[in-house]
């Protein structure tokens, strides 16, 4: 028993030793991982949520104010009652169709003020309230970004406004209003004890969302010390400096952990304060929680040792015997499922094979048009990405599809469509890629028995060129073409509406666009799958923004080159991370 006695003491004096090294290092670490990650993931996480809406509404605002049609109707003084109506739809139709308060234009030649209403007013240099207009204009930016908390409507606004026409003439101005009443209820749900505060300020330290109503409005600088504050004004002050962390103690003796960043897309900042109790209380659980599992562990050692001391005989030969047993088990199922993985790799291999069958190779694609490039890239062995040609008729039909799902089923949804779009095209010889793209619609819902029963809900999202001798007519579900010209990229909108789904419009007309052969010099479509895959700095999609940048840098080089700088463009940008989805890419020329 005495041999109990001094091994259970020698354990139980090894628990305290550790229990302790072990809480003063996990203390420790916990700190220092608060400093210098968790304070800063809260941070990020909103940061990318408003800087994501303002880069949006940003490009929404830029496009805008370079709209040729909308430009020209403010030239012409607001007179056309065609470019008039089309004009205000745009305003409405931005207004209902994305998350903006509201929608504005602003000439420059009449002072009308043009909102997603109509006419609502002119702006007028007497009136204080319209400064905004004729300061920015005198600015000489092409872009502005202005907050401010409304206090009558309890809400903080952003507008974005964007020049119209050029710095040394402009003829207006475009733009985007915003509400950040989500912002703010995404403040107010942080689960923080009492003193724990999340706020965002502008450049002047001006509180304008934060979790505690009451503040918004107010300066920062009434909430901390003035160290701190001067800490994260010097931030505002100097952008370079991005983040920080402080901490500081109140009067009362308790402690407090201070993060602060900027906003790349603005100059704004946020600031979230949290007690030190709040963050590493968790600890106090931890060490109640080690002293328990120790006097458990040593009282259950205590009864083992007197268990195999005085009952158990030749456990070592037990021990071993057991340890047998488990390798046998564990090499009998290793190799079922070795096994069981070479049947479901045969089975891809086989369903890549058929795939390919429905998928043209890249000598036929340069057979049809020598000026061109594919890449074509599923996330697995197989996907739901596909490209399909067809030359008949005088006519030679492009298209560049996407379908739901990944793997296999992916797979097998191109199988299902493309058979079906080549009978479309082989029995109506449709001119209009809009017209095939509705008939692939209804013909897909009622192949895959589309009814309110269903629990899946399959579809593709599909973009067609049909060229002719003179002209290019594109239609998309849901794919843009982007279309290179001399001097720019532009890109043709697709609808928002996809293919096949229950819970779009079976009855649906798809826009058709038709453009001249001389209009272009190269065209691209692309799947999701390049557009949407994260990675670079920041871990964000790589974006219609790069892929246009990329189409005008490289847009020239031969279509060989193009295809491996594209290539090289996405496995850069993608680094380590993994490939989100299927992708395919493909880029041609037309000759007039």
């Amino acid at each position: 028993m005495w041999v109990i006695a001094i091994a259970s003491l020698s354990i139980a004096l090894s628990l305290v030793i550790m229990g302790g090294v072990s809480y003063f290092i996990t203390e420790k670490a916990a700190i220092n991982k608060l400093k210098s990650k968790d304070l800063f993931y809260i941070l990020e996480s909103v940061s990318e949520k408003i800087e994501g809406r303002i880069s949006r509404a940003k490009e929404t605002s830029l496009l805008l104010a370079r709209d040729p049609f909308l430009n020209k109707w403010v030239t012409q003084g607001e007179t056309d009652a065609i470019l008039g109506k089309m004009s205000e739809e745009k305003l409405k139709k931005l207004a209902e169709d994305y998350d903006y308060s509201s929608t504005f234009v602003v000439s420059e030649v009449t002072h009308n003020y043009w909102s997603e209403r109509g006419l609502i007013g002119k702006v007028s240099e007497a009136n204080s309230n319209d400064d905004w207009f004729f300061q920015f204009i005198d600015s000489e930016s092409t872009l502005e970004i202005n907050i401010d908390y409304n206090e009558q409507r309890d809400n903080t606004y952003v507008f974005i406004n964007a020049l119209m026409g050029s710095i040394q003439d402009p003829i207006g101005a475009a733009g985007i209003g915003l509400d950040l009443e989500d912002i703010a209820q995404e403040f107010a749900s942080y689960n923080m004890s009492q003193g724990g505060n999340l706020w965002l300020i502008d450049k002047v330290g001006k509180i304008q969302v934060a979790g505690d109503l009451d503040s918004r409005g107010q300066s920062l600088s009434d909430y901390l010390p003035a160290v701190i504050y001067q800490q994260i004004f010097s931030n505002i002050e100097n952008p370079s400096l991005n983040s920080g962390v402080s901490e500081y103690e109140s009067p009362d003796g308790e402690l407090f952990d201070i993060a602060y960043m900027s906003l790349q897309a603005t100059d704004w900042q946020l600031v979230l304060q949290i007690p030190r109790t709040e963050t590493i209380g968790f600890l106090q659980t931890i060490k109640i929680n080690t002293l328990i599992a120790a006097v458990i562990s040593l009282l259950s050692i205590i009864l083992v040792f007197y268990l195999v001391s005085t009952r158990i005989a030749n456990p070592l030969k037990r021990a071993i015997i057991l340890s047998q047993e488990l390798d046998y088990k564990v090499e009998e199922r290793t190799k079922e499922l070795k096994e069981q993985n070479e049947k479901i790799m045969d089975s891809i291999e086989y369903a890549q094979k058929l795939q390919q069958t429905i998928i043209p190779t890249e000598d036929h694609l340069r057979e049809i048009l020598p000026d061109s490039f594919v890449i074509w890239k599923p996330r697995d062995v197989v996907g739901g990405d596909f490209y399909w040609l067809n030359n008949e008729n005088n006519k030679l039909i492009i298209a560049l599809g996407d379908c739901t799902g990944h793997g296999v089923p992916g797979a097998l949804m191109t199988m299902a469509v493309v058979p079906i779009l080549k009978h479309i095209v082989d029995e109506f010889s449709f001119d209009d890629p809009g017209a095939i793209l509705k008939e692939l619609n209804i013909r897909l819902r009622a192949a895959l028995q589309k009814d309110e029963t269903d629990i899946t809900d399959d579809g593709l999202d599909l973009g067609i060129c049909v060229i002719t001798e003179n002209t290019i007519n594109f239609a998309g579900a849901k794919i843009d073409l982007y279309l290179r010209t001399s001097n720019k990229v532009e890109i043709v909108r697709g609808d928002r509406e996809s293919i096949g789904y229950q819970r779009g419009d079976s009855d649906y007309d798809f826009t058709t666009v038709s453009l001249t052969k001389e209009d272009m010099d190269c065209l691209y479509l692309t799947t999701d799958g390049f557009l949407d895959q994260n990675g670079g700095a920041k871990d964000h999609s790589y974006g219609r923004k790069r892929f246009t940048s990329l189409i005008e840098k490289v847009g020239r080089l031969p279509f060989s080159e193009q295809e491996q700088l594209f290539t090289q463009s996405f496995e850069d940008y993608k680094g380590t991370e993994p490939q989100r989805d299927d992708l395919a890419v493909l880029g041609f020329r037309i000759n007039p």
